[in-house]
């Protein structure tokens, strides 16, 4: 019963982050993935510059700065109806987070606006063999925020902000060489024990 519960709030809390992030308008940095299925031959992620435009062919600026991430695919599809059929158009917001420390594939990654930070760790493929799964640090606005048992708590379901930055922790340097150190100690008492004889 108290996983289901602790589950449930999980989900209550990726909800309400995901309506939030979904809220926020996109920034500078961001992809806006366009498609447009009757014209072949486009297929694009256009950045938003920094004052919030991105730039659509054969159409020009369209200002997204005050437009909730979730309202730009209508904003998007509205702008391409002047000059595409949008029967099959394919538009996907993307928010710019970057993850580093100890994870398999540290890069910057573009992920969709309903991504929660479980998500942007499990696309740098996890942790690496030094790396500690329940240890993150979140920077956010200029914020750093150290997540303990991230992953079994509704911290995890959170949604990811427009340049997050967050950084997989490693294992304590004991943790990690505790065999070592348990042999050192035991070879360091034998040989104690062999000199006193």
């Amino acid at each position: 019963m108290k996983r289901i519960l602790i589950f449930a709030a999980c989900l209550a809390v990726g909800v309400a982050s995901a309506h939030a992030q979904g809220s926020a308008p996109l920034s500078p940095g961001d992809r806006v993935f366009v498609r447009v299925g009757s014209d072949t031959t486009w297929s694009d992620s256009l950045a938003v510059d920094a004052e919030g435009r991105i730039f659509l062919p054969r159409i020009g600026a369209l200002a997204l700065s005050s437009v909730p991430a979730a309202a730009v695919p209508a904003a998007v599809r509205q702008a391409l109806g002047s000059v595409y059929r949008l029967a099959d158009a394919t538009v996907v917001p993307l928010r710019r987070v970057t993850v580093s420390g100890e994870v398999r594939k540290p890069g910057v990654y573009y992920l969709p606006v309903e991504a929660s930070l479980g998500d942007a760790v499990a696309i740098a493929q996890g942790a690496t063999e030094i790396g500690n799964l329940e240890r993150l640090t979140m920077v956010r606005g200029g914020t750093a925020t150290r997540l303990r048992h991230w992953t079994t708590s509704p911290q995890g379901a959170q949604a990811v902000a427009s340049g997050d930055l967050l950084v997989l922790e490693r294992d304590p340097w004991v943790k990690r060489n505790a065999l070592s150190l348990i042999s050192t100690v035991a070879l360091l008492i034998t040989t104690i024990v062999a000199v006193t004889r």
